[in-house]
């Protein structure tokens, strides 16, 4: 089962560890984990998004080819709309590690 933040069955507890957290001069926050970003996190997400949508593009683009017979013109415009789309979810996730998703985006 689930905590529930605040709810009445860990409210004691929660109670005597702050007590004892107080007595003891310990924080009073449970430690915090790491944020990614700050440590490489999101180039190698960068560099999925952008791979991602190359292979994929070229894998559509290539499976289309074979089946309708067109090579290589379907693999290209695919491949070209795989990279725009890997390019776009790329510069999304650089605006959201960069500006946060609660701080508001200059337009």
């Amino acid at each position: 089962m689930a905590r529930k933040k605040g709810s009445s069955e860990f409210k004691d507890f929660d109670d005597r560890v702050q007590r004892l957290r107080t007595a003891a001069s310990l924080p009073g926050t449970e430690p915090q984990t790491p944020d990614r970003t700050k440590y490489g996190g999101a180039g190698v997400q960068v560099g999925i998004e952008l791979f991602a949508g190359v292979v994929g593009g070229g894998l559509i683009g290539y499976g289309l080819d074979r089946w309708l017979e067109t090579w290589p013109l379907l693999f290209v415009v695919f491949f070209f709309l795989g990279a725009a789309a890997g390019t776009l979810n790329a510069y999304r996730h650089i605006r959201r590690a960069t500006f946060g998703a609660d701080q508001e985006r200059p337009k």
